[in-house]
């Protein structure tokens, strides 16, 4: 039929025979903006700082962290009254001799007398005589709760503390660019500047989105050659409860607002108020649950309303307002928090700063023009003792 979209113009007879003149010399109408759907976001980067916050000189990356004295300590038990060894297993340094303890269960009040090892404190058990001795679980609450010292006692020198070096390694990224002198020379729809720019401007913005994804997931290695490159150790990685994290796993359930709560109650008691997170880095379905804890709060006020629905990305808590920032770069059942300025992201001292290079133009290979990416990086995660993580939470909401 003329007039549709194949016939624009039909020649003769108004039956349309014979067929559109002049087809093959249509000219084309191409939007000119290059539709690309890839997902090259790095919001974990973004929300850390970017790579520059510090530069380093060794591929192995170390930081100093203080001994995490705390005022409850760990503790064996004491298995009946007249025992007086404590076990606190790598913690007797933290107790110097005249601590105090009370086992706030009986309100027993026992004083470190001597440090017998690495591991065990000597106690005078109920050192004010008014408490019955009896057997600790090793469960009980045992409270630092002062520190007392004879007038004309000699001094007692507490050990001194230990401290720590935690580490990372650095890891090398880098790839090629290159496209030919036609290719780079052809006009091609859609792109504005040369080919080589704009795959040169795709792989920036994946190795950023690569560097964010080892920002969660990457496991520390210290290589062992070309097939198995050194790679440094993301948040998953450092932060486990054998680091001393507080640590959650839900099994599968449906995670709560008590869940939450408690892991933070459980920092605050660890290493105190002032170490609690605020923030947590969760999963779409994460927040999204987060949400449902108050879509009770859903109400239209009038037929003529059009929006209806409940977002909630900050709850107020004994702790202070706790932030939850979705992401898409954290496994769908899990939720981490830790405080921002205890993560840093940095890079190599010299040219390991992410950039692009120029290489020598043409190729000495062949008709050729061409660029490399490179970057070398770690980072540092540090005070993991005050950090959560909460795994298996149920996706379903």
């Amino acid at each position: 039929m003329a007039g549709n979209v194949s016939t624009l113009r039909p020649a003769g007879l108004p039956s349309g025979y014979p067929a559109e003149i002049d087809a093959n010399v249509k000219i084309r109408f191409v939007d000119d903006m290059l539709v690309n759907m890839s997902d090259r976001d790095a919001p974990l980067l973004k929300y850390f700082g970017g790579v520059s916050q510090f530069t380093f000189n060794n591929p192995k990356v170390e930081w100093v962290e203080d001994d995490v004295w705390t005022r409850r300590p760990t503790h064996g038990g004491l298995v009946a009254a007249g025992t007086t060894a404590l076990t606190v297993t790598g913690g007797a340094h933290r107790y110097p001799v005249g601590t105090l303890l009370c086992h706030v269960t009986s309100g027993e009040i026992v004083r470190v007398s001597a440090i017998a090892d690495a591991n065990t404190l000597t106690l005078t058990r109920d050192m004010t005589g008014d408490i019955t001795e009896g057997a600790w679980a090793s469960t009980d609450e045992v409270i630092v709760a002062g520190q007392a010292m004879s007038e004309d006692q000699d001094w007692a020198f507490r050990p001194g503390g230990i401290f720590t070096l935690p580490f990372n390694y650095a890891q090398t990224s880098h790839v090629g660019i290159q496209v030919t002198f036609r290719r780079n020379a052809t006009a091609l729809y859609g792109l504005r500047g040369t080919d080589l720019d704009d795959q040169s401007a795709k792989t920036v913005a994946e190795q950023f989105a690569a560097i964010d994804g080892g920002l969660m997931f990457g496991r520390r290695f210290v290589g062992s050659g070309t097939a198995n490159p050194a790679t440094f150790g993301g948040l998953r990685y450092y932060i486990t409860a054998a680091n001393g994290a507080q640590v959650l796993d839900l099994n599968g359930a449906a995670i709560t607002r008590s869940d939450i709560e408690g892991e933070l109650q459980d920092v605050a008691y660890a290493v105190g108020m002032q170490n609690v997170p605020d923030t947590f880095l969760c999963s779409i379905p994460g927040a999204r649950k987060v949400a449902s804890f108050f879509t009770s709060a859903e109400r239209i006020n009038s037929p003529a309303q059009s929006t209806a629905g409940v977002f909630i990305d900050t709850i107020n808590t004994a702790f202070g307002p706790i932030r939850f920032i979705p992401l898409i770069t954290i496994a769908k059942d899990d939720m981490i928090a830790v405080k921002r300025e205890n993560v840093k992201i940095g890079h190599y001292d010299g040219l390991g700063r992410p950039h692009l290079l120029q290489l020598p133009n043409p190729s000495a290979t062949g008709p050729r023009i061409q660029r490399a990416y490179y970057g070398d990086t770690s980072m540092m995660v540090k005070g993991v003792e005050g950090a959560i993580r909460i795994q298996e939470i149920s996706t379903s909401v």
